[in-house]
């Protein structure tokens, strides 16, 4: 069998030319994890960008957005703050004052939105995402930052029952925000 250019002959493990059996295989292997591991993404700063919801609709107005984020929680039991105004037409039509959160270790991130709703939150490579349900939608939301812009995307699917076997779901919509940092 072979495994990222890992060859395996009985018990014996064979990555380039150095064999390697027990504790030896477990650190080959946790070394090339770590060397793989994605640095969090540099959300830190003021974000300010536009709102777009798809599919479009004629006649929408520009939802001009503004994000005032932390960064990713390196302390266990620390929050930061994830605070979102969206503008309409020069009015202000919403502020989400929300806190991303770490609670017990860096697998444990979650989005306080205060009221009691708290959303599971995970880091995958460079991407945070959350999912979630509100009545009979599902959500699922994710964030990455690739250079001096934050992309968020909230996809939007209408959820069914559980049942054996594929179950399709129509997908709504998604809501994207492209936003260029303003300043750390």
């Amino acid at each position: 069998m072979v495994c990222s250019g890992m060859v395996i002959y009985s018990q014996t493990y064979v990555i380039g030319r150095r064999l390697l059996q027990g504790a030896a295989l477990v650190a080959a292997l946790t070394g090339a994890r770590h060397a793989d591991a994605q640095q969090p993404p540099p959300l830190a700063g003021v974000w300010q960008g536009t709102l777009t919801n798809l599919p479009l609709r004629s006649n929408s107005p520009t939802v001009k957005v503004l994000m005032e984020l932390g960064g990713i929680p390196v302390a266990d039991s620390s929050c930061v703050p994830w605070k979102t105004t969206y503008t309409e037409r020069d009015t202000v039509r919403a502020v989400k004052d929300y806190r991303l959160c770490r609670g017990s270790g860096p697998e444990s991130l979650y989005i306080d939105e205060g009221g009691g709703v708290i959303l599971k939150t995970s880091l995958i490579g460079d991407v945070l995402m959350s999912s979630f349900k509100v009545g009979k939608l599902l959500l699922v939301t994710h964030l990455r930052v690739r250079g001096d812009t934050l992309e968020e995307e909230i996809v939007t699917i209408d959820d069914e029952p559980a049942a054996a076997g594929v179950v399709p779901m129509r997908t709504r919509g998604i809501q994207r925000l492209t936003l260029t940092r303003q300043r750390r």
